[in-house]
């Protein structure tokens, strides 16, 4: 029992390690995800790359988690505040906000705008939210999901075990 709990820690830090790895190489300018069910999603960033002078690479504090239309992309490592569009098809966008510790719905082409108004999930308030680390635009079947690295872990190997 032992060695198996081993085996699964450390699982659960290679898994954090490589979604780490995929999100700090990722270009960090702005993002553009269009699902498309043929297509990988283009992706791109305003956010400025990290600077040279500055540590080795760490573990970002918070990953995003899109899915859209039942399509889960890849985590996304949040480093520094930007914005992120989400586009599908000519009408259908929604633009997400983050910062090192949060993720805001800040607009979207919805008619009711409740994704909007669901305010900023942060690493503080998501325990105290009604939709805990969520933002949900049902119209355009988006969701966002704020997690830590050992949230974002045990979701990842979760799902690899469904």
């Amino acid at each position: 029992m032992r060695n198996r709990n081993l085996l699964v820690l450390i699982i659960v830090l290679l898994i954090v390690a490589v979604v780490a790895a995929v999100g700090f190489l990722m270009p960090q300018e702005k993002r553009t995800v269009t699902p498309d069910a043929t297509l990988q999603p283009e992706i791109q960033t305003t956010e400025a790359p990290l600077a040279d002078s500055e540590p080795e690479k760490k573990l970002a504090d918070a990953y995003l988690l899109v899915t859209v239309g039942g399509t889960l992309y890849e985590p996304i490592a949040i480093y520094e505040e930007g914005s992120y569009t989400i586009r599908q098809g000519e009408d259908t966008e929604n633009v997400i906000h983050v910062t090192p510790d949060s993720v805001t719905m800040e607009s979207s082409t919805c008619d009711n705008q409740d994704c909007v108004l669901q305010g900023t999930v942060t690493l503080e308030n998501m325990t105290e939210r009604v939709l805990a680390n969520m933002i949900i635009c049902l119209p355009n079947e988006v969701t966002l999901e704020l997690h830590t690295p050992e949230t974002l872990a045990e979701v990842l190997v979760q799902l690899e075990t469904e």
